[in-house]
């Protein structure tokens, strides 16, 4: 259970470094072997907080998910943006040519 631990907050910080850079398919795919990690190792029902040496990287894990998270969000928001000025234009475009052509 230790090593999955340690294999889950590898793969957590490598996520966090993906969002960082915004390799947004990187970060999926390791999302997605961190899931399958997570799956072999814990299955449900499993209390790990029983374990004394789980709750730290418990703790780590969180946090990284939590820092991951807000990146995905500002990136979320960002591409929000950038679609609002994206419609704005093409309707500033639409109205130009209904009024030109």
């Amino acid at each position: 259970m230790r090593d999955a631990l340690d294999v889950l907050l590898v793969l957590s910080q490598k996520m966090l470094l993906k969002a960082q850079q915004g390799a947004w398919q990187e970060l999926a795919d390791l999302q997605a072997e961190r899931e399958r990690v997570l799956q072999q190792a814990f299955p449900q029902g499993k209390a790990l907080v029983a374990f004394p040496f789980a709750r730290q990287r418990l703790e780590q894990l969180l946090s990284l998910n939590e820092q991951t998270a807000a990146l995905c969000q500002q990136e979320r928001d960002h591409f929000a943006q950038g679609l609002r000025k994206l419609q704005q234009g093409s309707q500033a475009c639409d109205t130009y040519r209904r009024y030109t052509l």
